[in-house]
């Protein structure tokens, strides 16, 4: 029984603690920060799919609002390798099936008319995924990967139309960023 006892102790300090912190959850709600900008309940028409690579971010941001005039809110769907689970459907289901999910709940909850899925050059997680010492075209394996994804989403949403491209860096001092239809 002697070895339970630090045990007690632990279990009995952190029941008192716990009411302290019921006490004081008020105080855990108080606000932070107000964001500036007045609440708009509607719903934006675009999905957008793409990499979480902070240093595109707001370029896709940029392109989504000037070039396909979505507006200034737009649905993101971002993770690593941003379209990649969408062609995992025969090789890693589970990885398909949890973005399947999440982007048929944004297209049935938000009413979704268009997706568009962006790649980008020198993404970290194509690097990260290649097989063996081969040497990859992964701007080539990326296309293709938008393409055959493309395919799939025009599959499962009939009225939804999706659209594809490619990020990447042109000329110099300072480097801008391109989008190529795919």
């Amino acid at each position: 029984m002697e070895k339970f006892k630090g045990l007690r102790t632990i279990l009995k300090t952190s029941t008192s603690l716990s009411s302290t912190v019921d006490v004081s959850a008020a105080a855990a709600h108080a606000a932070v920060y107000t964001s500036p900008l007045p609440w708009d309940p509607a719903r934006p028409e675009t999905t957008i799919i793409t990499c979480v690579d902070g240093r595109w971010y707001h370029h896709f941001q940029e392109f989504a609002r000037v070039h396909l005039g979505a507006g200034e809110r737009t649905d993101f769907l971002a993770v690593p390798g941003g379209i990649e689970p969408m062609t995992l459907f025969d090789l890693v289901p589970k990885d398909f099936n949890f973005f399947r999910r999440r982007l048929e709940g944004l297209v049935d909850s938000h009413g979704t008319h268009r997706i568009v899925a962006i790649a980008h050059q020198d993404c970290a997680w194509y690097k990260a995924r290649k097989l063996g010492p081969f040497t990859v075209d992964l701007r080539g394996r990326q296309i293709s990967d938008l393409r055959r994804a493309a395919a799939r989403l025009r599959a499962m949403f009939d009225d939804v139309v999706v659209e594809t491209y490619y990020a990447r860096l042109s000329g110099t001092a300072p480097e801008r960023v391109v989008f190529d239809a795919v």
